[in-house]
């Protein structure tokens, strides 16, 4: 199954405490007079650790994770509304990215590969969100509709440019990436159009420090300005603002397309160092804008 290799699809969760998980058909279809009788399920960050999950196909040939999926969903706390970005290495294995509400990608930890029962969670910071409104829902409609929680002058141009450094490595770290399904307040009004960036987010980078970064995508550049508004409590507010609006409109954005923001290595704010976040972004139906 070496042509599958890197083979990659997320998945939503609708309902607490299923049994099953219902595959895209797109996978089972290529998995087509191959389809094995179960996978081995482990965490992105886990390094050895793999659950054995059973493989189950109904009349209609949609495919399910089974017995083993619901072990691995309570190991993992995967909740209702959580999502989830498998990978599939072309030999009956799938890693398992977790998002949780916060928007931001769960990390794991885990003392001895050898045990589920070392495994604990690490926690996100409850204030690391990107909702529409202060105090929103973050919530996933039980209809299945996708709307998940899950940001001077106008920028450099205010455009799209040809990237002309070379791209620097992502940066791996827990608070270097989050996730956000767009929402009709990132895609309103020109003049009213922001997305938050998760407060965890934020101090890693030092974004109080900062007043605009740059997004890449397809190997063009976008200059987005930061607005900070300051709270009673905590850290201030930080969102995408000017700039936003010509990034989403060149990339053809819509209202459930989810994007993923990743911080390149380097930027660092006490230098004066441009910060860089690479994004992808996966439509509603599941293809990746290239």
């Amino acid at each position: 199954m070496d042509d599958l290799a890197d083979f990659e699809f997320f998945e939503i969760i609708l309902e607490d405490g299923s049994r099953k998980l219902r595959l895209p058909d797109k996978f089972a279809s290529l998995l087509d007079g191959r389809e094995p009788r179960e996978l081995k399920l482990r965490e992105a960050g886990g390094g050895r650790l793999l659950c054995d999950v059973e493989v189950v196909f109904d009349g209609e040939g949609h495919m399910y994770l089974g017995r083993g999926w619901d072990q691995f969903a309570r190991e993992y706390d995967v909740q209702r509304g959580h999502f989830l970005v498998f990978s599939y290495d072309g030999d009956a294995v799938l890693a398992v990215k977790v998002f949780d509400g916060t928007m931001c990608r769960r990390h794991y930890k885990h003392d001895d590969d050898d045990d589920y029962d070392s495994v604990t969670i690490k926690e996100e910071d409850p204030a690391s969100e990107s909702s529409c409104e202060s105090g929103s829902n973050n919530s996933i409609d039980s209809g299945g509709n996708n709307s998940i929680y899950t940001g001077s002058k106008n920028s450099t141009d205010s455009g799209s440019k040809n990237s002309s450094s070379p791209e620097m490595d992502v940066d791996d770290a827990p608070t270097s990436q989050f996730t956000v399904m767009m929402r009709q307040c990132h895609l309103g009004a020109k003049q009213n159009q922001y997305l938050n960036v998760p407060a965890e987010f934020q101090v890693a980078h030092g974004y109080a420090e900062r007043s605009k970064v740059v997004l890449r995508m397809r190997g063009k550049s976008w200059t987005v300005n930061l607005k900070h508004n300051h709270r009673s409590v905590g850290h201030p507010r930080t969102s995408l603002r000017y700039g936003w609006h010509q990034f989403f409109v060149d990339n053809h954005l819509d209202v459930g397309d989810t994007c993923f923001f990743r911080a390149l290595r380097g930027g660092d704010a006490g230098r004066g160092e441009e910060h860089v976040l690479k994004v992808e972004v996966r439509k509603r139906d599941g293809t990746f804008v290239h």
